[in-house]
């Protein structure tokens, strides 16, 4: 009899094991998720997203003195409508990597241009437009959107956040390089010849 529960222990033990090895895959979350391009609105339950544009910042500038992150700030610009039939809150929301790497929204938004707010409740058919702050290395991201509510009955969507350079200002006239120099300058007009 004893050499039954050890020969069960041992089944269950290289099952288990086999189970781990085989099935990675079990420990993240699923990647089934819908992908939407910025600017495509992105419906999650009662929810519909559309990112609009995001900006880079090195810093922002708030009442209490200048914030500084820890990689950079990255404001996205989003709607959110409201097509329940009641009242729903919109959750903090997530930037992940290719990696991976989660970036979870910051909940304060000092020195942010029109920002969302932390407070997000939206009545019936209501829409709001604001920014969202997340601090992550500059890079291409996915906005993780989420219908919020119980984790079993929440669902989410990804709307891609490429990176994109900030355009480059020139400032002044079109110049060769050179000084003051026009880019293509008049050739010079001879003079008349002298009357002796």
């Amino acid at each position: 009899m004893k050499r039954l529960g050890v020969l069960g222990f041992t089944v269950s033990a290289l099952a288990l094991l086999a189970c781990l090895v085989a099935l990675p895959g079990c420990w993240k979350k699923s990647s089934g998720d819908r992908v939407v391009a910025m600017g495509v609105p992105a419906a999650v339950g009662p929810l519909t997203y559309t990112a609009i544009e995001s900006e880079w910042r090195d810093t922002l500038e708030s009442s209490t003195g200048q914030r500084v992150p820890k990689n950079r700030f990255v404001l996205i610009n989003i709607s959110v409508v409201n097509n329940a039939p009641e009242e729903r809150a919109v959750p903090l929301l997530q930037l992940e990597d290719a990696k991976g790497q989660i970036y979870p929204e910051i909940s304060e938004g000092g020195g942010v241009p029109e920002w969302l707010g932390y407070l997000r409740l939206l009545q019936t058919k209501e829409s709001r437009s604001g920014r969202l702050l997340f601090d992550a290395p500059q890079g291409a991201y996915k906005l993780r959107v989420s219908s919020g509510g119980e984790p079993e009955t929440e669902q989410t969507a990804l709307i891609e956040i490429p990176f994109q350079l900030p355009p480059v200002v020139q400032t002044g006239s079109p110049t060769s390089g050179f000084g003051d120099l026009p880019a293509s300058p008049e050739a010079p007009t001879p003079a008349a010849p002298a009357k002796k």
